[in-house]
């Protein structure tokens, strides 16, 4: 269904479908009602909405249309007020936006509320920004906290939020590994540029991670702290700061793997995160066998690609003043990527792609001098255009608030249907690319793993795709269990992948008894 903020639909289509978190209806049988303005401002500071003045709704999820007698003077009501500074913060109307509908034969006002360009954000009702601004959860108008409103005052400015200098350091507080990985990685992609020649703290000057002030003292900005700056150092200036990846690739509760910023094995700094983390996202991507010349082989497609844009895009756009940090997820053909917060274009811009509003473009900057991230705006466009061509499951981006957050989840295989019966056995329908389905089902008192074991321990020769075909399971899903059983000590792979075989070294556990 169109979004109820295009004028594709009409007063009888909105009140059928309408969804009840984008429109808003209102009685006027008053006169322009003062609540108006709450949703107006709701709308404005999330992803836009339509109120409609003339429609009542007495009860949840019935509205009654009551129309107005005079639309024109309650255009003009609205008109007047939303052009005065001490009544509204900000017009973002259009004539266009504003028009007069026949509803069963009753006149109403309808207003289509766009959401505000960020310099625009908060829209606040009154003189108060802070007990003016609202914004929209689930069906009602709530007053923003007071971090939310910040954090939209935040994103109001022309400068760069990473561009502030950390007036109590000096580049030598930075981590000196972490600069010289960076000057390292930078030289060898570009032995001819001049920069290479020059010391550490000159460059870090060209590349905005650094300023010298007028005493001299040449000071980190926010984007060379975050980037090449130790976690503790971090902290202080910037105390909700925090990188988190996560993976569970079993059904243990346990993490399998773990890079933490404040474990203090590391710099727990950006740059290093990035370097840390990319491999293990992209590690079991399918890779075809291609060579680029005779000898080297192309281990890098699309898809990798597409998801280490999408882990610079959460690192380049974060607002690392907000809370609960950067956090990436891994489980079994899944992965999630979020990030404090939120949209500083239009979610459905940033998918289309082609245009770029960085949020800290000091290290979008410092990323892409070291050929990490697009300048082009073209991450998440084209991330979902990889997976589609993949024939994966289109990603899911959701952008939310208190905190604000936005999310990124993208499976990284065919799309797995679960279902359980009564009787405790699982069935898993499998949708390949090709739109062919496999279905594997798993009684209740044997699982894949011992299936698998007592297969091997009877012909340790059998292939991948025999194991596959004997039990259900894609080539990946055969793939991944064993590795999860070589990881829990029950399976080990003896000689070369080809000529070699399996060696089951516990044996498997005896079926349940019915």
């Amino acid at each position: 269904m169109p979004s109820p903020t295009t004028q594709t639909n009409t007063v009888a289509d909105l009140l059928a479908h309408g969804e009840t978190d984008r429109l808003e209806c209102k009685s006027a049988k008053g006169g322009f009602p003062k609540s108006f303005w709450e949703s107006y401002s709701a709308f404005a500071n999330m992803d836009g909405g339509t109120i409609v003045l003339g429609v009542s709704e007495p009860k949840k999820g019935i509205r009654v249309v009551e129309g107005v007698k005079r639309p024109d003077v309650l255009a003009k009501t609205l008109w007047d007020t939303v052009n005065n500074p001490d009544k509204v913060s900000a017009n973002v109307l259009f004539p266009r936006h504003v028009r007069v509908e026949d509803a069963g034969g009753k006149k109403v006002l309808v207003v289509e509320v766009p959401r505000a360009d960020r310099v625009d954000r908060p829209v606040y009702v009154g003189r108060d920004v802070f007990r003016g601004t609202y914004r929209r959860n689930g069906e009602g108008d709530y007053r923003c906290p007071r971090e939310s409103v910040l954090a939209m005052l935040r994103d109001q400015n022309r400068e760069p939020s990473d561009g502030a200098v950390a007036e109590e350091l000096s580049v030598a507080d930075l981590d000196a590994e972490s600069v010289r990985r960076y000057h390292t990685l930078f030289s060898n992609l570009k032995p001819d540029h001049v920069w290479t020649r020059l010391p550490d703290e000159e460059l870090l000057v060209k590349i905005g991670a650094a300023v010298r002030g007028r005493d001299g003292v040449v000071r980190p900005t926010v984007a060379g702290l975050v980037c090449f700056g130790d976690f503790v150092t971090i902290l202080r200036v910037l105390p909700d700061f925090f990188l988190d990846y996560r993976e569970r690739l079993s059904g243990d509760t346990r993490w399998t793997d773990r890079v933490c910023s404040s474990d203090g094995t590391w710099s727990g700094n950006v740059f290093d995160f990035f370097f840390r983390v990319h491999p293990r996202l992209t590690a079991d991507l399918k890779v075809p066998f291609a060579m680029r010349d005779a000898v080297t082989r192309i281990d890098d497609t699309p898809a990798h690609k597409a998801l280490r844009e999408a882990l610079a895009n959460a690192l380049v756009h974060a607002d690392y003043r907000g809370r609960c940090g950067i956090v990436v997820e891994k489980a079994f053909r899944r992965i999630s990527i979020s990030n404090p917060g939120t949209f500083r274009i239009p979610k459905s811009v940033a998918i289309s792609g082609g245009t770029s509003d960085a949020r800290n473009a000091n290290l979008f900057n410092i990323f892409s001098l070291v050929d990490i991230g697009e300048r082009s705006g073209s991450g998440l466009c084209n991330l979902f255009d990889v997976w589609n061509r993949n024939g994966f499951p289109p990603p899911e981006v959701e952008e939310s608030f208190e905190p604000d957050r936005i999310r990124l989840s993208v499976s990284t295989g065919p799309t797995v249907e679960k279902t359980t019966e009564k009787n405790g056995s699982t069935t898993e329908k499998t949708t390949e690319k090709n739109g062919s389905t496999t279905e594997k089902t798993t009684e209740k008192n044997g699982s894949t793993t011992e299936k698998i074991l007592s297969l091997l321990a009877g012909a340790p020769l059998m292939t991948t795709l025999e194991i596959a075909k004997q039990t259900g399971l894609t080539e990946d899903g055969v793939a991944w269990n064993l590795r999860k059983l070589k990881a829990s000590g029950r399976l080990r792979r003896v000689g070369p992948d080809k000529g070699g075989h399996w060696e089951v070294l516990f044996p498997p556990s005896p079926p349940a008894k019915p």
